[in-house]
């Protein structure tokens, strides 16, 4: 009885200590943990080309990760560090193009200039019952325009503030890789074999997550990138000013479902309708929702295929979640969260739901 009572005290100590030192572990990790997934999700996207290198090395693992490394160093880093110096430079222009042009005298001179248009406005506002006269309507553009260019100058400050920061993380993301490239299927064995999961469940998780890597990052990635190049060349075309900055909001917001670069190109496009370039204005909106509609419609289906299925509405609240839970990077990590809740509800119903009834 009393060798029992000890066997039971030395097992509940053990699996203190163990959560113990689990907690500890991870909270240790916490401040690299976006990167040490990131790591992860580049290490699954290039595995493939990573066992491709170490036949053509000779076996030389070293070698095919290092070279791996070195694309990841030239192909992410290096474009990422130009665009967010470029960003700097051109939202500060921006913001001081917007203080010393968006003043109530060039306002005036604009309205003054389509009086007729104004008029038709403020008509329609009155029958519609809305209090808003063209003072408000002067202030408030007046306002929100330099708060908004305000607050993405700030953005775009703190962003280049970072860049030393960003750069230790991409120092530990590379040596991640580097290692994880090596020994990623003695790491993966590792880490099924603490799983308490049947061995097929782990597959079809891991298989899930692939194909929603492969998607977001491949696919909506790609397909983003090719509509945010596109559209700033287009918006520098039409001689809109900061072109690389809404070319990069374009991008963003390409990875949003049906809302896509449609944010940036539509108030732009109404904003040349409205002071009278119809011609452009129309030629502009037919041009950017030719290329919307070719990218979603078109290009993203076939990068992107038939690997993940998920109804709109929670690829909705998984981009939206992730972007208010972890910022930009929850464009990725909201998707992957919920396809890991959805693959072990398909687990749940396919293993222990009947079983439960």
């Amino acid at each position: 009885m009393v060798d029992d009572k000890f066997s039971v005290y030395k097992v509940v100590v053990f699996f203190m200590t163990l959560s113990l030192a689990v907690g500890l572990f991870l909270w240790m990790l916490k401040p690299f943990f976006s990167t040490l997934i990131l790591s992860l999700i580049l290490v699954g996207l290039c595995y493939p080309l990573y066992t491709k290198l170490v036949r053509f090395c000779r076996g030389r693992s070293w070698l095919a990760s290092s070279l791996i490394c070195l694309a990841v160093f030239l192909g992410i880093f290096v474009p990422l560090v130009f665009l967010i110096t470029s960003l700097s430079v051109e939202v500060a222009e921006f913001y001081g193009y917007l203080r010393r042009e968006l003043t109530v005298n060039s306002l005036n001179q604009l309205i003054s200039t389509h009086s007729d248009k104004v008029a038709r406005l403020t008509d329609l506002l009155d029958r519609l019952g809305i209090d808003y006269n063209l003072t408000d309507m002067q202030n408030d553009i007046i306002r929100l325009s330099k708060e908004a260019g305000l607050w993405v100058y700030n953005w775009t400050r703190m962003l280049a503030g970072q860049v030393v920061s960003f750069s230790l993380h991409f120092v530990l993301l590379i040596i991640f890789v580097y290692f994880l490239l090596i020994d990623g299927l003695k790491v993966k064995e590792y880490l099924l074999a603490l799983s308490p999961l049947p061995r097929n469940q782990e597959e079809l998780l891991l298989r899930k997550f692939n194909d929603m890597t492969l998607a977001m990052v491949v696919g909506n990635g790609m397909a983003a990138i090719v509509q945010g190049v596109l559209g700033g060349f287009g918006l520098a075309f039409f001689n809109i000013k900061s072109p690389l900055l809404w070319g990069t909001v374009m991008a963003i917001f390409a990875f949003i479902p049906f809302i896509g670069i449609s944010v940036v190109f539509i108030p732009i496009g109404a904003y040349m309708l409205l002071v009278g370039d119809i011609a452009k204005g129309i030629t502009f909106l037919i041009s950017f929702g030719i290329l919307s509609l070719i990218v979603e419609y078109l290009v993203k289906p076939k990068l992107v295929g038939d690997r993940v299925k998920i109804h709109i509405l929670l690829i909705f609240i998984s981009i939206f979640g992730g972007l208010a839970t972890f910022g930009l990077l929850g464009i990725i990590f909201g998707p992957l969260i919920t396809i890991a809740f959805l693959s072990l509800v398909e687990i749940y119903h396919q293993s222990y739901g009947k079983q439960m009834l």
